[in-house]
């Protein structure tokens, strides 16, 4: 192998390996190639000239390699160096590319994880406000049960949650936006229409046929934390299924299925056009919940979050305050 190429592929090497080597230099490099003046770099880049010989000399240093004969009227590259400019010009172009992509993206994109009844009642009209407010972001939607939407904010993997729970998480800090009120539903038959009629307590009601949120829904918590504070023992509850979403809930109990417990706010539009049959809960201390935002606080937000969150913290959204 000519010397030259021994030389070549040497810089390519380490500069693919990273050895002490740092995207400084080649910059430098790249402009001093195409200037073929150690001032003209000086320049551009706003630096001293003896800074730019530093860096070409310990380049070279580092590659072992000549890049550039020095004479009293001109700069010439070396055929190592042209074989150098053509890689590490693409390198650095890739380099802007990526930077650029990703602070675009960072500027213009919110990723937002929403609980299933955030994301069917509490988070359209946030967004819409948002959205007059801040039309050039984009808001990428990311729906999970509440304790998964926790998850996914604490790992980092989205901006911020909107959940129908508050657990300990040291990544995560959380702030009430909304009051929800929970309902006892049934079929909008005259059997439970008599039974409505009877005042019946939560224990009377619970031996009807009974339909579930999944492990992790906010509103399996809350419906959990409404049985114990009624001191309903769960194996007296007579559970027919166990669904993980809330449309599927309402269908199942509209056609005679079983009886729920679910946040008022997702079946008032049912129970206005008769489809189902609202049964208030009697002084229980987990008949209201909060629904809150949660965001990690190991990490700076960018700003059009920051601007997310004052807006959903100004409680002007909904039809009722928190």
């Amino acid at each position: 192998m000519s010397p030259h190429k021994k030389h070549f592929y040497l810089c390519i090497f380490n500069i693919r390996n990273g050895e002490n080597m740092d995207f400084k230099q080649l910059e430098v490099f790249v402009r001093l190639a195409e200037n073929k003046s150690f001032s003209a770099t000086a320049n551009d880049l706003k630096i001293s000239q003896p800074t730019v010989s530093l860096h070409i000399k310990q380049l070279e240093e580092e590659l072992d390699a000549p890049l550039f004969v020095r004479s009293t009227r001109e700069l010439k590259i070396t055929l190592t160096g042209e074989k150098l400019y053509r890689q590490v010009k693409e390198l650095l172009e890739k380099k802007e590319s990526i930077v650029k992509s990703f602070s675009n993206k960072r500027k213009k994109e919110m990723i937002l994880g929403v609980s299933t009844i955030s994301a069917n009642y509490i988070m359209p009209p946030l967004i819409k406000k948002f959205n007059e407010e801040f039309p050039d972001v984009y808001v990428n939607i990311s729906e999970k049960n509440s304790a998964e939407t926790i998850k996914k904010v604490s790992d980092y993997k989205v901006d911020i949650g909107i959940v129908g729970m508050k657990i300990h998480d040291e990544n995560c800090e959380f702030y009430p936006i909304y009051k929800d009120e929970f309902v006892f539903i049934a079929p909008n038959t005259d059997y439970y229409r008599k039974l409505k009629e009877s005042n019946p307590s939560l224990k009377e009601l619970v031996k009807e046929p009974f339909i579930l949120r999944e492990d992790g829904s906010g509103v399996k918590r809350n419906t959990e934390l409404i049985f114990q504070s009624q001191n309903v023992n769960p194996a007296s509850i007579n559970t027919v299924a166990s669904v993980n979403g809330i449309e599927v809930m309402k269908q199942l109990v509209a056609r005679g299925v079983g009886t729920s417990l679910i946040s008022k706010i997702a079946v008032e539009a049912w129970v206005k056009r008769g489809e189902l049959l609202e049964i208030e809960i009697k002084e229980n201390p987990h008949q209201y919940r909060q629904l809150y935002l949660v965001w990690n606080k190991k990490i700076t937000l960018p700003t059009h979050v920051q601007e997310f969150l004052k807006i959903a913290k100004r409680g002007d959204i909904w039809d009722k305050s928190k």
